[in-house]
């Protein structure tokens, strides 16, 4: 019995430790993406059911519920969180996918998002597992003022940065060291 009022209070310790670290590590990445030039990835929204076909019909977005409600809310929420930070986005690109479309739409506003193949990343059986050579190319030649944005799927999230992502988190890349390495991931952001 004596035990347990310091059991409880280094369970709280740990708690309150842990809260300003993730804190401390999502103002950080918010403060890296003030100086401009990197991309951020992000996966697509919260989906009903188990997602679209791998093949589905590409251009009939207007027509199908890509998100569920819930889906829709959290990428309104994520442009929320760009706007308030008043994080510089000069380029956004989605896959193909009405999920990922939807998406950065919903966020950043339709007239702003330009759809990239390379982003669907498992269409025509592509492989999981390799970083299109297109996407290394983008991230290697932004130039813009402010960062570029892709949303796409969290299998390729996964496959540039070897975890995939949390609901509601982005990650930061930068050129890898050498033109045509992979990305390398410089930060995570909690959005959500």
């Amino acid at each position: 019995m004596r035990r347990w009022p310091s059991a409880v209070i280094l369970v709280m310790a740990i708690v309150a430790i842990a809260m300003p670290a993730k804190s401390f590590a999502t103002e950080a990445a918010w403060a890296r993406l003030a100086q401009g030039g990197y991309t951020i990835l992000l996966g697509y929204s919260r989906t009903p059911g188990g997602g679209e076909p791998l093949r589905p019909d590409l251009g009939d977005c207007e027509n199908r519920k890509s998100l569920s409600d819930r889906g829709i809310q959290e990428a309104r929420r994520i442009g929320m969180r760009f706007a308030a930070r008043a994080v510089s986005i000069g380029a956004i690109y989605a896959g193909e996918f009405c999920r990922a479309l939807e998406t950065a739409e919903l966020a950043f506003g339709r007239r702003e998002v330009e759809t990239k193949a390379y982003l669907n990343s498992i269409v025509g059986g592509a492989d999981p597992d390799v970083i299109p050579p297109e996407l290394i190319t983008a991230v290697e030649e932004f130039d813009r003022a402010g960062n570029q944005l892709m949303v796409t799927h969290p299998a390729l999230i996964k496959t540039i940065s070897g975890t995939t992502p949390r609901e509601g988190e982005a990650i930061i890349i930068a050129p890898g060291d050498n033109p045509g390495d992979k990305p390398r991931v410089v930060n995570r952001l909690l959005l959500d």
